[in-house]
């Protein structure tokens, strides 16, 4: 499996917002990607204005293939004025789980 983090820090009293979108946007636009485990929207319990996009994925090309898509970059487009500066995007390979069903082997 395979997960990409999309780290970014929010204007100050935007949060709201950005979850409300979330919800109405990101949510069902994932939905129609081939591979898509879930969608996950993170807020920082310690420093308000912080949040993570976790997706995960079945496969390395599912998680590519949505890269290549132009869907996120329709999505920061969607927050650009939530953010405070440049959000940054990591992505990772599952190595270890305690859920043995999330490291299938394809």
């Amino acid at each position: 499996m395979y997960i990409r983090m999309t780290y970014f820090k929010i204007k100050e009293g935007k949060m709201d917002n950005l979850r409300w979108d979330y919800n109405d946007k990101v949510l069902p636009l994932h939905k129609g990607h081939k591979g898509i485990r879930f969608v996950h929207l993170l807020e920082s319990l310690d420093t308000s204005n912080e949040g993570i996009s976790v997706t995960a994925w079945d496969t390395k090309s599912d998680m590519e293939n949505y890269e290549r898509s132009g869907d996120y970059e329709k999505l920061l487009s969607i927050f650009k004025d939530y953010f405070d500066g440049e959000p940054v995007q990591k992505s990772y390979e599952v190595a270890a789980s305690s859920e043995p069903l999330l490291l299938r082997i394809f």
